[in-house]
């Protein structure tokens, strides 16, 4: 009897449906923030009223709440939700690959090395800095995209672009400001590092979690 592979394993017999597969990966093991029906349909490639049907079954179970802002209905994944964390490993190991488009464009601000999210997109509250950049970057159009952050997403971004050479200086002396972003969960969305240089390397643990496939240097 053959057994199959853990990406041909059929998630639609358990979780009900394509859509819904695809709407609860963007919320589990995505970046932690709101999204509006039409940009979660975007995101997930799947028609509207598919995707509103599944938020509303997702709302009433409580895995998702919502939120008005300027006449628009956001949804946010409940913190509490009591299978959350066993939702977020298996999407994790055999769930679709589904891309926050808001990201989509940040190798365009230069020779990005590396970004990772944290604070307000990883719930992290003791985080110093919600967005580490590292590489050698265009400020002006790194203030621009963080300002393209912050108006869809209505509140303000901290940010912190770093030179490569600074980040590992900083590294190797193990610098507090590393220390409670990578000691902390955040999410990976480019990841050109070294190996020499990755941020697991010289912590005690890694609780990252990539959205983003790393590409090659």
């Amino acid at each position: 009897m053959d057994t199959p592979t853990p990406l041909a394993f059929p998630l639609e017999k358990i979780f009900g449906s394509r859509t819904r597969i695809k709407v609860i990966t963007l919320f589990t093991t995505g970046v932690k923030r709101p999204y509006y029906v039409r940009e979660i349909a975007r995101i997930v490639n799947e028609r509207l009223n598919a995707v509103r049907r599944e938020l509303e079954i997702l709302r009433k179970v409580g895995m998702l709440s919502t939120r008005e802002d300027k006449h628009r209905k956001y949804y946010l994944l409940n913190a509490n939700f009591v299978i959350a964390p066993e939702l977020a490993s298996i999407m994790q190991k055999v769930g679709p690959g589904i891309q926050d488009v808001l990201f989509k464009d940040v190798e365009r601000l230069g020779d990005v090395k590396y970004l990772c999210l944290s604070g307000y997109f990883t719930g992290t509250t003791q985080s110093p800095t919600d967005m580490l950049v590292i590489g050698s970057v265009s400020e002006p159009r790194l203030q621009q995209f963080v300002d393209r952050l912050e108006e869809h997403l209505g509140r303000e971004v901290s940010y912190t672009p770093m030179t490569e050479s600074e980040y590992k200086y900083r590294r190797n002396f193990k610098d507090l400001f590393l220390r409670q972003i990578f000691e902390a969960p955040y999410k990976e969305i480019i990841n050109k590092l070294p190996p020499e240089l990755q941020p697991g390397t010289s912590q005690e643990s890694k609780t990252a979690v990539v959205i983003q496939e790393k590409t090659g240097s």
